[in-house]
């Protein structure tokens, strides 16, 4: 089970809503090892509800260069994206230019994190009303969710190198 993690109120009177953080991982498999992920998702709750809020996001994914629905983009070779990701102490510290936003992670995941040397970050559009911020999420819900295929094909994907302090 995971739990999303609200971002600071200012955010959640913005037209896109409520912005919220989870996280999770995938794998290992024979074929890979294990996959880090992070989403930002709104959960409809936008000031000019979830239709305004939805289109805001689309807008502000376009113009730092991140596709709808199409191909990770590495936000190491496209600097222009402005995602940076920090991970330490069970912690990832994810800034975008729209928001910024602390989420903790799991042992796994930030194991997964260094060993891959990158996240991969998905944006939905797609609001999920389901998943308040703060409360627990179970593994299938969150499975049915960033599987939909509506939900996939609306969602901005971003591969964000990890960053670590130095020591």
């Amino acid at each position: 089970m995971t739990t999303s993690n609200v971002l600071p109120a200012a955010h959640s009177a913005h037209s896109m809503g409520t912005l919220t953080v989870i996280s999770w991982v995938l794998g290992p498999t024979d074929d890979m090892p294990a996959t880090p992920f992070l989403m930002v998702y709104s959960i409809g709750d936008g000031e000019h509800g979830a239709e305004a809020g939805a289109a805001e996001l689309r807008s502000t994914l376009e113009g730092m260069g991140v596709p709808i629905g199409g191909d990770v983009v590495d936000a190491g070779k496209e600097r222009g994206i402005g995602a940076h990701l920090l991970v330490e102490a069970q912690r990832a510290v994810l800034t975008l230019p729209f928001m910024n936003a602390q989420c903790p992670v799991s042992t796994e995941w930030q194991e997964a994190a260094y060993e891959t040397g990158h996240v991969i970050l998905m944006i939905p559009l797609l609001p999920w009303s389901a998943a308040q911020p703060g409360q627990p999420v179970t593994e299938a819900e969150l499975k049915a969710f960033v599987t939909d295929d509506n939900v996939v094909r609306t969602a901005g994907h971003v591969a964000v190198p990890v960053s670590r302090i130095q020591g």
